[in-house]
């Protein structure tokens, strides 16, 4: 699954950030493998999303969050 699919609120972990230039840039935000997630606010049509990765509150557009694999923390 990846992080545009996940439910408000909802906790997941990180599995895997593309290998692309966008998932570069991810990883340099902070979201690497391993690391929790949580999604706090998606806009009407489903983009922007904002997501909380550790202290910080990241917006990402629908195709970015698409490039993130997660898997829900149980």
């Amino acid at each position: 699954m990846t992080a545009d699919r996940i439910l408000l609120k909802e906790v997941v972990e990180i599995l895997q950030v593309d290998s692309s230039e966008m998932g570069r840039r991810l990883g340099e935000m902070g979201f690497l493998p391993g690391k929790s997630i949580q999604l706090l606010l998606k806009a009407p049509f489903g983009d922007p999303m904002a997501f909380q990765i550790d202290n910080t509150v990241i917006a990402l557009r629908k195709d970015e969050a698409q490039s993130i694999r997660v898997k829900v923390n149980s």
